[in-house]
């Protein structure tokens, strides 16, 4: 097998939760070396287990080290927890960087230039250094200090207002941080063109990432509606401005429900066809796009009407085979089994030191000549400490244990350190 795409690169990774970790993880699957410098001896990770397991966890050992939500971002890395606020832990953190190729933090604007690791600061040790910064509104400008995640950047670009219900408050949309998710699958690919360029030109860069920025790409339609039609948007549900009949349709059984897409003329005819052409759809008006739409809720309503009688499986099958769109809505755990998933291998076995084996999303996309690789378990904390300071920087045992003794750098967090006064206020 080849060498994967990015081995013999070496990242730095200083960021929390998902966005940054997720990406770094991503980085990691196509071959480099990602170095997860976790802060001690504060607990970045949440506690335990989340989920159905959460109460049983809570009392096993090392419990930080099942939080599910860190298992998901968080493969093919090494890992170390440090304090770099420490005079020790910034000379552990200075020497690692100069054996690296991008730095990654992720925290609020200013926060870096606080610890001493802005850019300027940074490429004195290590001169074509790359580092990518990723606040919810950048580095620059009058938010500088704001302080979120990805809540923020929905909320304030007008995302979390767009993906409601008619019906519905603001206040009952469901926070799914789609900032997050995005980030994720973008940062590497500035992270690989600083490194093209630096390949080319031998100069490293700074890369000011704002998610916000980001997410208000992801806005065209409604903001070009605004600009040229004056018209505010307005949540949707499941409907499709452009297309009718549109949307998500129960069935029989127990919050089972399928969705349904009919946008030509041939598939509405498709679609009358599967229901064995009823009296109701043969109205003259739902012959043509425009009729569908302006009589949308009373389709949908007939629609409801023959769904809810069926199960979901026997819908899709009788839509299908008269070429209409339409699918299953999968709880999460019917997806572990999809046939379509299980046959592409997107769920892949992982072992873990303290837990079970168990099924978790492979990397985004198969390459026929470097496929990416589940290399490495999620790291515990503090894990390869020894392996980075003595092994890769070349500390040491008593350098080593001057450390350990100094308590710069640990393998368990404590309670005191979980939050400091700056941190609550």
């Amino acid at each position: 097998m080849s060498r994967l795409p990015l081995e013999g690169y070496r990242f730095i990774d200083m960021t929390e939760v998902w966005a940054g970790p997720m990406g770094t993880s991503f980085l990691g699957d196509l071959g480099a070396e990602i170095v997860r410098v976790e802060s001690y001896p504060r607990d970045g990770r949440g506690g335990g287990a989340q989920g159905p397991q959460a109460a049983a966890s809570a009392n096993l050992p090392r419990a930080w080290d099942r939080n599910s939500t860190y298992h998901m971002a968080n493969r093919n890395k090494l890992g170390i927890a440090l304090n770099v606020m420490e005079p020790q832990g910034r000379e552990v953190f200075h020497r690692l960087l100069s054996v690296s190729d991008a730095f990654i933090i992720g925290f609020s604007s200013g926060t870096v230039s606080r610890m001493g690791f802005d850019y300027e600061t940074l490429v004195q040790h290590k001169p074509d250094l790359i580092m990518l910064s990723m606040p919810a509104w950048g580095e620059r400008g009058p938010y500088q200090g704001y302080v979120t995640w990805g809540s923020g950047p929905d909320a304030w670009t007008g995302h979390h207002s767009l993906r409601g219900y008619p019906d519905l408050d603001p206040s009952a949309t469901q926070g799914i941080f789609h900032a997050d998710a995005i980030v994720a699958a973008t940062m590497p690919f500035a992270i690989m063109s600083a490194l093209h360029y630096r390949d080319r030109t031998g100069k490293g860069q700074f890369i000011d990432f704002s998610m916000a920025e980001l997410i208000m790409d992801h806005l065209a339609r409604p903001g070009m509606d605004w600009v040229m039609n004056n018209r505010v948007a307005t949540p949707m549900g499941n409907v499709d401005p452009d297309c009718a009949p549109n949307g998500c349709y129960p069935c029989a059984g127990h919050d089972s429900w399928v969705a349904i897409v009919v946008r030509t003329d041939a598939q509405w005819l498709g679609l009358k066809e599967a229901l064995g052409n009823p009296a109701w759809a043969e109205d003259p008006r739902y012959e043509s796009l425009l009729g569908r739409l302006r009589a949308r809720d009373e389709i949908d309503s007939h629609l409801r009407e023959w769904t809810q009688q069926r199960l979901a499986a026997a819908v899709v099958g009788a839509l299908q085979e008269y070429g209409v769109a339409a699918g299953a809505v999968l709880p999460a755990h019917e997806t572990i089994d999809d046939p379509q998933l299980t046959a592409r291998g997107f769920y892949r076995w992982v072992t873990h030191p303290l837990m079970e084996p168990y099924r978790r999303p492979g990397p985004l996309w198969n390459m026929t000549e470097t496929p990416p690789q589940l290399r490495r378990h999620t790291n515990l904390l503090g894990e390869h400490n020894h392996e980075v300071v003595c092994d890769l920087l070349g500390f040491s045992e008593s350098e080593y244990q001057g450390l350990v003794e100094a308590d710069v750098i640990g393998t368990e967090p404590r309670p005191e350190g979980r939050m400091d006064a700056q941190d609550r206020a």
